[in-house]
């Protein structure tokens, strides 16, 4: 079997307890909250998100490239091949710094997951299945890259302040759309985060959200449903309930928690991911 090292990065929303299990290499994306800087080590994913109510500015980063370069001359020096997961290039630079970064070693897979969060863990956990069958690592390359193409990312954005605080709204717009109680239903593609749907109020933004999903899913099987979100308890039960009704898949405890800042820096509080593989 060929030694293989699995590199992630911290947006997969991993538990330090599936850390550990998998024995991977986890690179922190940080954070910047009032000229504070975080990770996912040193500040909590709720706690994160209760300081963003009163921060008056936040950003986040991507991770340092000489972090991945000292990782690859480590494990290649020991004979290890690498499997790079990351989060998607259209939310982060990360992918094409890593992909460059590569090209001076051999045997570095570099795969762009063109999602994030627990979106990343299903190509993780299908990734590790095939090592284990002994599967050569650049056909598991080839193969999650074939993987990415049935996950679907939507993401539920309840308020409107942080698209202002990332500079993707002006703040006119924010202030007319939260007055009049605009949600927006956004869906990761290609290469941006796009909104696909505004609508007022909870339950519209609910009905958009399932009939975007209809639309993907149509007559093939649903895998996996996984609800990161941001402190979204309200969202949360409304989407389970609808998702049970309308797919008959139960979205099971586990696969529903409070995302990564890196996320929720983005999305503001009261957000929810809709992470969706189908086979």
């Amino acid at each position: 079997m060929e030694k293989v090292k699995i590199i992630i990065d911290s947006s997969s929303d991993l538990t330090l307890d599936e850390i550990e299990k998998y024995n991977l290499e986890v690179m922190p994306l940080t954070i910047n909250i009032d000229g504070e800087e975080y990770d996912y080590r040193t500040i909590g994913n709720e706690e994160y998100i209760i300081r963003m109510r009163t921060a008056k500015e936040f950003s986040t980063s991507q991770p340092a490239i000489g972090k991945y370069i000292e990782a690859f001359e480590r494990w290649t020096k020991d004979g290890y091949k690498i499997l790079v997961l990351t989060i998607s290039s259209a939310l982060s630079g990360t992918y094409n710094s890593v992909l460059a970064a590569s090209s001076d070693f051999n045997n570095i897979y570099v795969v762009d997951t063109k999602t994030t969060t627990r979106g990343m863990v299903y190509l993780l956990e299908s990734a590790i299945e095939q090592i284990n069958n002994d599967i050569s690592l650049d056909v598991v390359a080839d193969n999650l890259r074939e993987q990415v193409k049935k996950i679907y990312t939507f993401v539920t954005i309840d308020n409107l302040d942080n698209l202002v605080k990332g500079g993707r709204l002006s703040k006119a717009s924010a202030l007319i759309g939260n007055l009049l109680n605009i949600k927006v239903l956004t869906q990761l593609k290609e290469t941006e985060l796009i909104a696909i749907d505004k609508v007022r109020g909870k339950k519209k933004l609910v009905h958009s959200l399932i009939n975007h999903m209809r639309d993907v899913i149509g007559d093939r099987e649903v895998k996996k449903i996984s609800l990161p979100h941001a402190i979204s308890d309200e969202y949360i039960n409304l989407i389970r309930h609808e998702i049970q009704d309308n797919f008959n898949y139960y979205v099971e405890d586990k696969d529903i928690f409070v995302t990564t800042p890196i996320i929720s820096t983005h999305t503001g509080e009261n957000a929810v991911g809709i992470l969706i593989e189908l086979a």
